[in-house]
Order: structure tokens, then C-alpha cells, then sequence
């Protein structure tokens, strides 16, 4: 099916139209977590932001193929986190409407709908494009030090993002995080890394 599509989804101007788009919902999410990072230390800016970085990893990738050019670490942390994280927010906004009630305000439902709408769509991007990226297994090692890593930030050093009506099950969410680094891996080992690897000699 993606083989299908191929001509579309790596045409120019399909590119240019994601990166254009990639790169303005990456400065909106920046500005959504500024509340949280006016409160939160330097040090832990890099992983508090989790899916506009994410975004920015695919931003950044599209970028380097718009030059003709690939970066096997950007493109391994730009499909962990695309769909870690575009997954993460899809549940936590379903999550989030459940607590809210029939009496909540149509703009705060619509408001989660359209996270998750957009969250779902950074996943999607990642399954779409998984079959043009190549994977290293040092790219492989490091991203996932950098993911693991994010989710001891968040849910040991308590960074995560702030969703106050959910804070009660943050023990049980931060365990639904963990498993879903580890399903992003093996998705990501068995779409891209197995194929990157040439006659089975491990590439580094």
C-alpha cells in the first residue's frame, strides 16, 4: 500500500507542504508548554516539550531529504517520538474528556479533539514514511537512551506535562509509558531497522 503512494509522498511538493506544516504546529507546541517552562529548571527543557520535539525531529528530516540529504539519528528519534508521543497525547486527551463530563465547555472538548486529531496525525506520519527511513544500530541505541531518559524526566523528576485533572493516575500512566517506548522500538526495529541492515552485517 505505502509502495503505492510512493510517488506521492515523496513528491517535492508533498514534502515542502509537511515541512511547512510540521514546522508551524512545532512553534505552536513550544508556545503551548511555555506556561509550563517559565516553571520548570533549564535543565529540563530539552524533555519537557515532548511533542513539538518530536515534530521537530520529522521537520528536521524532511528538511535533510528536501536537500537530498538523510540523517539515519534524526530519523530513528523522529519515528520513536512521532508515534510515542502522538499516541500518548491521543490517550491522554481521550482520558481527559472522560474526567470533563457532559457539562464541560464546548471549547475545552474541542480543544482536546483537536490534539488528538493533530497528535494522531504525528503518529500516522511515521507509518507513512517509515519505509524511506534508514536506521543505524548506534541510531537505534542512542534514541533509545534519549526516550528512556525523557521518561525518567517525567515521570520520576515529575516533568511530565501537565494535565492537573489526571494527576491522580500519573503512577499508573507513567507505567503505560514505559510499555509504549518499548512498543515504539519494536515497531521501529521491524518496519525500519531489519531492512537498513545490509546482508546482515550490523552497520554502525
Amino acid at each position: 500500500m505505502i509502495h503505492m503512494l510512493r510517488p506521492i509522498l515523496t513528491h517535492r511538493i508533498v514534502l515542502m507542504l509537511l515541512f511547512i506544516i510540521n514546522l508551524l504546529g512545532t512553534i505552536y507546541g513550544y508556545i503551548w508548554y511555555e506556561p509550563q517552562l517559565r516553571d520548570t529548571p533549564l535543565l529540563y527543557w530539552p524533555f519537557v516539550p515532548d511533542s513539538p520535539t518530536a515534530s521537530l525531529f520529522f521537520t528536521i528530516v524532511l528538511g535533510l531529504w528536501l536537500a537530498g540529504k538523510k540523517s539515519p539519528l534524526i530519523e530513528t528519534l523522529a519515528f520513536v517520538t512521532l508515534i510515542k508521543y502522538g499516541v500518548w497525547a491521543v490517550v491522554m486527551n481521550l482520558l481527559f474528556l472522560r474526567e470533563l463530563g457532559p457539562d464541560a465547555e464546548t471549547f475545552t472538548v474541542l480543544m482536546a479533539v483537536m490534539l488528538m486529531v493533530s497528535h494522531g496525525a504525528m503518529a500516522l506520519q511515521a507509518l507513512l514514511y517509515a519505509p524511506f527511513m534508514t536506521w543505524t544500530v548506534r541510531s537505534f541505541v542512542l534514541t533509545l537512551v534519549w526516550v528512556i531518559h525523557n521518561d525518567v524526566v517525567d515521570y520520576v523528576l515529575g516533568q511530565w506535562p501537565r494535565y492537573p485533572s489526571l494527576a491522580e493516575h500519573i503512577a499508573w500512566i507513567g507505567y503505560g509509558s514505559f510499555w509504549l517506548t518499548g512498543l515504539c522500538f519494536f515497531m521501529g526495529y521491524h518496519f525500519i531497522l531489519r531492512t537498513s541492515l545490509d546482508n546482515k552485517f550490523i552497520r554502525m
